[in-house]
């Protein structure tokens, strides 16, 4: 006779005998079910030794073991589950290095075979390396910035800023310099996968951390901005859907985002997914987002970067028509480049139709792998057709870049030290240097 899990229930038990005293270690998960003494059945009796487990297993506290993924992290994988193997999941303890928590034994922040020890495979060029990370890097890496470092006594608690700042060489340099008026920068590249929401939300951060107000708008439906930014985006809160659809203000939306000061966001939900459709009878659908911005009040802010979805389609076009500049990230790899002219045809034609003053400012090499030909042909490629647009920093690939939005952080308060983190970090001050370059700057 068939399981339910297809591999067969056996008539009789198939494990090896149990010594008597221990069936506290049989288990109703193996490949077969025991006839007799199934080891935790509700309601037998004799079993001292489970007994005695329970006991300890209900004495433990309950608290998040270290290497114990974040919540989001477990629900996402709950989520995903299968009802075949949901009953075997449930019994598995994250905590325990059982099998439902298939995490390195190194926690965020610190140096096991997933960590640091990856730097030199976190891109094998491009960015500074973490090898001399100091505590306030662990600490911020951990939990969003600096309980340990603070737990010196006569010390007040460091915010994730002030814990990111340390670890990056502290605010004693010189200060960036900041635009005479608001620079609104669309990030787009209808190429999915290529670094969009992971430039938007690490370039945002690293101006903020040194003194720029930046707002971070998400005009992707998937919200990973949002996310990353750890601002509330689930169905039916107030959005960018809300202000292109039904004419809602920018400032209704917008968040403060918490740790970091300066820096905020418009989120995005997934109502926005459908708003193509709906903006398609409207009255001057392409200028939507451009008309928000105009009733919304900028003086306050340096910088507002809007996060595009993969696409070239209305939404894309409304964050082309409000914006001045266009940032593309480009992924060093062949497929990239495909894509690349028929986003530049899309500018060229909202240039001569909708936006005049619209440009390509700024190109960035993203996810660049040294140890590979190919990385090194395609930036060479890039910047020999577009020259100086492209910024001389790129962004290696890294994994506490993509370990960072699981816990609702960017790369720059998650892992100052790490190689990705400098990289945004030297992008972020090329962005700002320009401003000064084309007399931007105040």
């Amino acid at each position: 006779m068939a399981s339910a899990d297809g591999l067969g229930w056996p008539g009789e038990s198939r494990l090896p005998a149990v010594p008597a005293g221990d069936e506290s270690h049989v288990e109703s998960s193996g490949l077969g079910w025991p006839q007799e003494q199934p080891g935790r059945a509700p309601g037998e009796a004799g079993q001292p030794g489970a007994e005695k487990e329970r006991a300890a297993v209900a004495q433990v506290p309950d608290q998040r073991a270290d290497d114990e993924p974040p919540a989001r992290v477990r629900q996402a994988l709950s989520a995903a589950v299968s009802r075949e193997t949901g009953d075997r999941a449930h019994g598995n303890d994250p905590a325990s290095g059982t099998p439902g928590g298939d995490l390195p034994a190194g926690g965020p922040g610190q140096a096991g075979a997933d960590g640091e020890g990856a730097s030199g495979h976190e891109a094998g060029a491009g960015g500074r390396g973490a090898g001399g990370r100091g505590t306030a890097t662990v600490a911020a890496g951990r939990d969003g910035a600096a309980p340990a470092a603070a737990s010196r006594p006569g010390r007040s608690a460091m915010t994730p800023a002030e814990a990111a700042l340390a670890a990056l060489g502290g605010a004693e340099g010189r200060e960036w310099p900041r635009p005479r008026s608001c620079r609104m920068i669309t990030i787009a590249n209808q190429k999915g996968g290529v670094g969009k929401t992971t430039s938007a939300v690490n370039l945002a951060a690293s101006l903020a951390l040194h003194g720029a107000r930046v707002l971070v708008v998400d005009l992707d439906p998937q919200g990973n901005a949002s996310t990353a930014l750890d601002v509330e985006h689930r169905a039916g809160t107030p959005s960018v859907y809300n202000v292109l659809v039904e004419d809602q203000p920018l400032a209704g939306i917008v968040h403060t985002v918490a740790g970091i000061p300066g820096l905020y966001c418009a989120p995005a939900t997934i109502d926005l997914a459908g708003a193509e459709i709906e903006l398609v009878p409207l009255v001057a659908r392409e200028a939507r987002l451009s008309r928000a911005f105009a009733e919304y009040d900028a003086s306050n802010l340096d910088y507002i970067l809007i996060d595009c979805p993969p696409s070239l389609g209305l939404l894309t076009v409304n964050a082309l028509v409000a914006a001045a500049e266009v940032l593309i990230p480009i992924q060093c790899e062949y497929y990239a480049l495909e894509g690349l002219e028929q986003l530049l045809r899309t500018i060229d034609l909202v240039k001569s139709h909708l936006n005049p003053g619209l440009y390509v400012s700024t190109i960035l090499l993203t996810m660049y792998d040294g140890r590979t030909r190919l990385a090194s042909q395609v930036a060479e490629e890039v910047r020999e057709h577009f020259g100086e647009v492209v910024l001389g920093t790129v962004i290696p690939r890294s994994v506490r870049v993509s370990e960072a939005p699981s816990y609702g952080q960017s790369v720059m308060t998650y892992d100052p030290g790490s190689s990705g983190a400098q990289a945004y970090l030297e992008a972020a001050r090329e962005v700002a240097d320009r401003a000064a370059e084309m007399g931007q700057a105040g």
